[in-house]
């Protein structure tokens, strides 16, 4: 077992070879801190990412981007509803790229307009990448089905349990 003195010594020698490749030394300190910095923003909204959710490519709808969440029922119009947690709402966006699409011959599609539906605003904020919008997504609970830019998707339980967890989380009124 080495002594701490022999530990101290032997990183000491290790050291004083490292003045001689002084540029290197700094180049790469300088590096490891831009990547540190810059990093994490830019994997957050990575125009490289190859996905899409609900047709849509992430460069515009980026599941990192939506921040804030509003619901209106259909039963209840008049008391609309909001998240702001972030980790059930990007939970639900990764959720929603593994929804399937819906022919418009579907026989589903027929029988929505009984259903009961949440209307749900997707809140996307300013930030480098993008400008702030707001989309329009519409959940029917019984069907199991999401209409998004006039296009429906079937998804699967475990975007309809994230539905559920935001659902019941919700705050009454709406975002400022």
């Amino acid at each position: 077992m080495r002594s701490f003195s022999a530990f101290v010594f032997s990183s000491r020698m290790r050291l004083s070879r490292l003045k001689k490749h002084k540029l290197v030394v700094s180049l790469s300190v300088v590096f490891v801190v831009a990547i540190l910095i810059f990093g994490p923003p830019v994997y957050k909204e990575s125009w490289l990412d190859p996905f899409n959710t609900l047709n849509v490519p992430n460069r515009e709808l980026h599941p990192h981007s939506i921040a804030q969440l509003g619901m209106v029922s259909s039963d209840d119009p008049f008391h609309p509803y909001y998240s702001t947690d972030v980790g059930k709402i990007q939970e639900l966006m990764h959720n929603l790229q593994r929804a399937t699409p819906l022919s418009s011959s579907d026989p589903t599609l027929a029988s929505l307009k009984n259903q009961k539906v949440h209307y749900f605003t997707l809140h996307r904020a300013l930030s480098h990448y993008h400008e702030e919008e707001d989309y329009a997504l519409q959940y029917y609970p019984e069907m199991g089905i999401v209409r998004f830019r006039q296009q429906a998707f079937r998804i699967n339980e475990s975007t309809v349990y994230a539905f559920t967890q935001i659902t019941t989380g919700m705050t009454s009124g709406w975002w400022k």
